[in-house]
C-alpha cells in the first residue's frame, strides 16, 4: 500500500473537484502518518496521506485526498490494521470532514483512534481547504460524527529488516513484554465518556512534579491532565480543557501553573477546579519547565525544526533516525502574571547534541538555575543574568540538584563508558565517583555520602528495573531492590519513597520495603 502511494501521481484539485469529493482528517497530536480506507462498493483501497494546510501545533498532522463518490470504511493506519473501522460518505464536489483523530493506547497492543471535536482545532478545516474552496459545488462540509468509539486497531510487529531469525526473536519479545489491557477503557463505547476515562489513566510524563507544602505532588500528563498524588499514596486526576500534553507544572503560594506542548501557560487558584489563560507563547513552542524562586520566574520551551545539514554523530554514537534539531529557549521574569517574561538565552540543539539526552530537568537552587541544554549542563545566575557552561567531561545525559543540600550530580549514560560526577559548589568543580552498572537511567546524589539510582538490567528479551544506593566507603553502589515486571521506578523527592509506573499505566509505591498498588488502571 505504501509503495503504491509513492508511485501515484499528485492529485490536481481542478481536475478532480467535479467528479470527486475531498476527504480531510486531522491528527492534532500526531501518531497517524496516513489513514487507510476502502470503498464498500468496489473494495478498492486508498491512502489519505497528502499533507494539507500548515499545522500550528507540535506533532500535528493534517491530510486530505480526493476520492470517488460513495461509502468508505477506515481499515487502519501505518502498522495498525483495523478490521472493523468506521464508515463515512463522500460526495462529488464536496468536503468530507472526518475531524480530529487521537490515538489512545488501550494496552495489550491495541489502540483506539478516537474521534474528537475540540474548540482548539475548530478552525483547522477552513484553513486547510481554503485553496480548493472555490472549486467546490457545495461549500458545506459533510461532518462525520462518531456515535460510538471505533473498534480498536492492533499494533503490528515491525519487521527488523535483518531476516527471518531476527523477526522471530522480535515476535517472541513482542509476546513476552505484552502490556496489560485497560479493560474498563476498552469496554466504554461513548466517545465523550471514553475521553474522560482516558484522562484518568494517563501516566505522569515527568519526574519533576509540583510539590505543595503538605506533600501533595502534581504530575504533568497527556490529554490536558494533571495526576495528583497525596502523601499517603492516593491518586486522582485534574483536567484542563485541552487535548495537548501538559509538560510542566509549578506550585507557588496556592497557585498552580501548567504549561502545555503548544505554548500555553494556564493558572488555577483553586487546586485545579478552574483554569484561566496566564501566558501564551508561540504555538509550536512546548513549555517543558516552569520554576519560581528568589523572586524570579523561569520558563523553558523547545521548538523542533528540520535541518538536513545539522550534525548527527556517527558510528556507535549517532542520533536516532528522524531526530530533529531543537530551539531551546529560556525565559525569565519577575511578575507573577508573567507579563514581563523575556528571552534570556536560546540554545540550538542539533541531533548530535541530543544523543543520550534525558531531558532538560531544570532546577532552581540558591539563586542559580541548572538545566541540560542537550548534552551540555548550563547554569544561570538569577541576579546577574549570566549563563555559564558547567558540563563535567565532554557531555552529560542529565543532572540533579538536591533541594536541601545543594549537592549537584550529573551523569553520562553510555554503557561501559558511563560516568557519574559530583559537585558541592554548584558546578565550579567536579569529582568523578563510582557509577552503577549500566544501563543507567537516573542518578540523584543527596550528599557526598548518599544517593539513589535506577538502572535497567537488560536480559535477552526483557529487562529488570533495579534501584541502588551509594556507599561512599566503597565509592560504589549497592543494589537495594527490584521493581515489578515492566514497572519503571521514579523518585521525585528524597523525602518520599520511590514509585513505579507500569507499561499498562498502573502506579505502584514502595511501602515498608514492599511494592503496593497505589493506582490500578485495569
Amino acid at each position: 500500500m505504501g509503495s503504491a502511494a509513492a508511485k501515484e501521481k499528485p492529485q490536481v484539485a481542478a481536475d478532480l473537484a467535479g467528479t470527486h469529493g475531498f476527504v480531510f482528517v486531522e491528527a492534532p497530536k500526531g501518531g497517524l502518518g496516513a489513514l487507510y480506507v476502502k470503498s464498500l462498493a468496489s473494495g478498492d483501497g486508498a491512502i489519505i496521506s497528502t499533507p494539507v494546510g500548515a499545522p500550528t501545533k507540535p506533532a500535528a498532522e493534517q491530510f486530505g485526498y480526493w476520492l470517488l463518490p460513495g461509502r468508505y470504511k477506515v481499515t487502519g493506519w501505518p502498522n495498525h490494521p483495523q478490521a472493523d473501522g468506521p464508515e463515512f460518505e463522500v460526495e462529488a464536489g464536496r468536503v468530507t470532514d472526518l475531524g480530529s483523530m487521537v490515538p489512545v493506547n488501550l494496552g495489550g497492543y491495541e489502540v483506539v483512534l478516537l474521534p474528537v471535536r475540540h474548540p482548539e482545532n475548530e478552525n483547522d478545516l477552513e484553513t486547510a481547504i481554503a485553496p480548493i474552496k472555490a472549486l467546490l459545488k457545495n461549500p458545506e462540509p459533510i461532518r462525520w460524527n462518531a456515535s460510538s468509539v471505533p473498534a480498536p486497531a492492533t499494533t503490528g510487529q515491525r519487521a527488523s529488516g535483518l531476516g527471518l531469525i531476527a523477526d522471530l526473536l522480535l515476535a517472541y519479545d513482542h509476546k513476552v513484554n505484552k502490556p496489560s489491557t485497560i479493560q474498563h477503557l476498552k469496554d466504554e463505547k461513548d466517545p465523550k465518556a471514553f475521553l474522560q476515562i482516558a484522562r484518568t489513566v494517563m501516566p505522569p510524563l515527568q519526574d519533576e512534579p509540583a510539590l505543595a507544602p503538605d506533600g501533595t505532588a502534581w504530575f504533568p500528563a497527556d490529554l490536558g491532565t494533571l495526576r495528583r498524588r497525596t502523601p499517603d499514596g492516593h491518586w486522582d486526576s485534574v483536567n484542563i480543557d485541552t487535548l495537548r500534553q501538559i509538560l510542566a507544572v509549578e506550585y507557588d503560594q496556592g497557585r498552580l501553573l501548567a504549561g502545555s506542548d503548544d505554548g500555553h501557560i494556564r493558572l488555577s487558584s483553586d487546586n485545579g477546579a478552574h483554569w484561566s489563560e496566564l501566558k501564551t507563547l508561540a504555538p509550536l513552542e512546548s513549555v517543558i519547565d516552569i520554576d519560581h524562586g528568589d523572586g524570579t520566574w523561569i520558563v523553558v520551551t523547545t521548538e523542533k525544526f528540520s535541518d538536513p545539514n545539522a550534525p548527527r554523530g556517527g558510528g556507535l554514537v549517532a542520533a536516532m533516525p528522524g531526530t530533529q534539531s531543537v530551539h531551546m529557549r529560556m525565559y525569565s521574569g519577575k511578575r507573577d502574571d508573567l507579563s514581563d517574561l523575556a528571552l534570556s538565552k536560546e540554545f540550538t540543539l542539533t541531533p548530535k547534541d541530543q544523543i543520550g539526552w534525558m531531558g532538560a530537568r531544570g532546577q532552581l537552587f540558591n539563586g542559580k538555575y541548572y538545566v541540560n541544554a542537550g548534552n551540555a549542563l548550563e547554569r544561570l545566575d538569577i541576579t546577574s543574568g549570566t549563563w555559564t557552561l558547567i558540563t563535567p567531561g565532554d557531555r552529560v545525559s542529565t543532572h540533579y540538584v538536591d533541594p536541601k543540600t545543594g549537592t549537584l550530580s550529573a551523569f553520562w549514560s553510555q554503557g561501559a563508558f558511563s560516568k557519574v560526577f559530583l559537585s558541592m559548589d554548584g558546578g565550579d568543580h567536579w569529582n568523578q565517583i563510582g557509577r552503577p552498572s549500566y544501563v543507567i537511567i537516573d542518578v540523584q546524589m543527596n550528599a557526598p555520602d548518599r544517593g539513589w539510582a535506577s538502572r535497567m538490567n537488560m536480559g535477552a528479551f526483557s529487562g529488570t528495573w533495579e534501584t541502588y544506593s551509594f556507599v561512599q566507603s566503597k565509592n560504589d553502589w549497592d543494589k537495594t531492590g527490584e521493581a515489578p515486571f515492566s514497572c519503571r521506578p521514579m523518585r521525585y523527592s528524597a523525602d518520599t519513597a520511590p514509585i513505579c509506573i507500569t507499561t499498562g499505566a498502573s502506579i505502584l509505591g514502595l511501602h515498608d520495603g514492599k511494592w503496593e498498588v497505589e493506582f490500578s488502571a485495569n
